[in-house]
């Protein structure tokens, strides 16, 4: 059983899928997060997406990354770390960028292939009992608020930095030390901004280091250092964001789609695995934000 059905908890349910193995998605959520969140992966990644049959579906939702390059303050260049345009040993591209939303989507409607594989959405799993045969998985069903339970072999857990399967597994967690507040602004262009590049951009402003993505479609994103002193709240608000905005573009040029502030962390689950049950992705691992996108 994975509990999750994110991008981690997708392709692994597509991969036990592929497997022959009876396999059930518990997510919380009812549908797809709607809004960006993480917007590369590599070659590694796709070559994953081909072994399970999803690599020419997810294609026409991603855009090469021609790679990034680092600013100083004065918008000199420090270095141009370009990504070959070349395959490589993987048989794709190193570098894309994607919509996740549209990842989910293509992974999720992936699943309808293999008939031992279900989804279940708006399920809650709230304890796990594990013995030497199985584990014991009661959740409660959102939609109506009864309580249910299934035995699994094994439970993995794909369920995110707050993960539930690994506070039952016991693990704490190996901080790496960092620690740091990004505001993360989404916008899409409402004129052609030709001018922003393809490239990402690491402004290395000691003052203020910020980076610029360049999404699909008209999507684009800054990420923007928030300053010891400033509130987390007052710098998302919209007056705030346009501000910190002003130097690449105005509202004249976009609207923003999301503005949130993020704490990045890099950590490390301690067990990855705990007798039957095993964790996966974010709930594992979180990793900072810089320099990748």
């Amino acid at each position: 059983m994975i509990v999750g059905r994110g991008p981690v908890g997708a392709t692994l349910a597509n991969l036990l899928g592929l497997c022959g193995v009876r396999t059930l998605v518990l997510e919380r959520e009812a549908r797809t997060y709607h809004l960006p969140r993480a917007v590369h992966f590599d070659d590694e990644c796709m070559r994953v997406f081909q072994t399970i049959g999803l690599a020419n579906a997810i294609l026409p939702h991603v855009i090469l990354s021609p790679g990034m390059l680092f600013l100083d303050a004065g918008g000199r260049m420090l270095l141009d770390w370009s990504r070959p345009q070349t395959l490589t040993p993987m048989g794709w591209n190193l570098s894309y960028r994607f919509h996740q939303p549209d990842l989910e989507d293509v992974l999720i409607h992936g699943l309808a292939r293999w008939p031992h594989v279900t989804l279940r959405n708006r399920c809650d799993v709230f304890a796990l009992d594990q013995d030497e045969t199985g584990v014991r998985v009661r959740y409660e069903d959102l939609s109506n608020g009864t309580l249910g339970e299934v035995r699994a072999g094994y439970v993995v857990g794909c369920d995110g930095a707050r993960s539930l399967v690994r506070r039952f597994i016991g693990s704490g967690m190996d901080d790496l030390g960092f620690h740091e507040r990004w505001l993360v602004i989404d916008v899409l262009l409402k004129r052609d901004r030709d001018d922003l590049g393809d490239y990402s951009i690491q402004h290395c402003d000691p003052r203020r280091p910020a980076t610029y993505v360049r999404g699909t479609g008209t999507r684009r994103r800054w990420e923007i250092t928030v300053l010891p002193d400033e509130d987390s709240q007052d710098v998302a608000q919209p007056a705030k964001v346009w501000e910190l905005l002003s130097r690449w573009i105005t509202p004249d040029d976009a609207d923003i789609e999301r503005a949130a502030v993020y704490t990045f962390h890099s950590v490390i689950a301690q067990q990855w695995r705990g007798g039957r049950l095993l964790l996966a992705g974010d709930s594992a691992h979180q990793t900072p934000r810089s320099p990748w996108c």
